[in-house]
Order: C-alpha cells, then structure tokens, then sequence
C-alpha cells in the first residue's frame, strides 16, 4: 500500500512535467491542463488516504508529498505564462516574493498561502477562457470537498494553527 501511495505522489511529478509541456503549445491545451490538474489533485486525495492507512513512517516520497503539490502548482503557473494568459513580470514578481517569504519564514503556512492564489488562477482562466472545462473543475472540487471533508477541515486547521504560531516561532515571545 505504501508503493500505490508513493506511486500516486510520483505521479504529480510526472503530471507537472506534462503540464509544464502543455505551455509549449499555448492557449489550446488550457482543457487538458485543467483536467491534468483535476487527476493530479484526485491522487493527492487517495496518496493520502492509502497513507494514513497504513501505521507505519513515511518513505523518502511521503515526506516529500508537499513539495510534490508545489510543483504542480508551479508548473501550472508556468503553463499559463508560457501559454501567453498570465505576463512573465507580475508572475516573476510574485514568485520571487513567494520564494523570499518562504525562505524567511520557513513555514507550510506560509507556501500555502502563496500557492493558494496560483491554485484558483488555473479555475479562473478557464472560466474566463474554456467556461465548460471550468464547470466541470468545479464539479470536481464539490465533489472531492463532500468526499473528502474531513481532510479539507483538517488541513484548514492546521494551516490556522501554523499561522497563528508563526509570529512567536519568528519574533519570539
């Protein structure tokens, strides 16, 4: 079990690779990177769950799961300035704040509240662009939250809890 789990968060490895690719042909592959988004995401969902069914201590590849959601996020954003729908600059400056804020702070809360808009850009481009691709992500992301809800409650949490303790973790007390 803990081989499907590592071979599911691989896969968004693989995943990014093709989404970063899919820059190369522009505007006309939005379809497929917002359906290679929607997999990507769902092997995040059952990576997890076969992992926390087993009782034993992550491999190399579950310690690393996170990474492996930031860079398809990454390649999402680079997909969508290769593709000509986002400008090199404001995408350039934002990821250089990002990168700067998260080697300071050093915190999970911090990357996510960097990845949290460059999660959504995918959805409202495509709403904007390819409005049907657009309804089926979020029939999709309905559907994960109703099956999933627990997890998504949990993540909330501890995303509140690694916030709230930043500023003493950074300043002190």
């Amino acid at each position: 079990m803990k081989g499907a789990a590592d071979v599911l968060t691989l896969s968004r490895g693989a995943i990014a690779l093709v989404i970063f690719s899919l820059g190369f042909l522009g505007e006309t592959a939005l379809a497929w990177v917002i359906l290679l988004t929607m997999i990507g995401w769902t092997t995040d969902i059952f990576d997890g769950r076969l992992a926390r069914r087993q009782n034993k201590p992550p491999t190399w590849v579950g310690e690393h799961e996170f990474a492996f959601d930031m860079i398809m996020v990454f390649a999402a954003l680079c997909y969508l300035v290769m593709a000509g729908m986002i400008p090199v600059l404001p995408a350039a400056i934002y990821v250089a704040v990002a990168t700067l804020f998260i080697i300071v702070f050093q915190s999970k809360s911090v990357t996510m509240s960097f990845a949290f808009p460059l999660v959504v850009l995918p959805l409202v481009i495509a709403y904007l662009k390819a409005p049907r691709v657009a309804y089926l992500y979020i029939a999709w992301i309905c559907l994960a939250l109703l099956l999933d809800w627990h997890r998504f409650v949990g993540v909330v949490r501890e995303f509140l809890h690694n916030a709230k303790a930043l500023p003493k973790r950074f300043w002190g007390d």
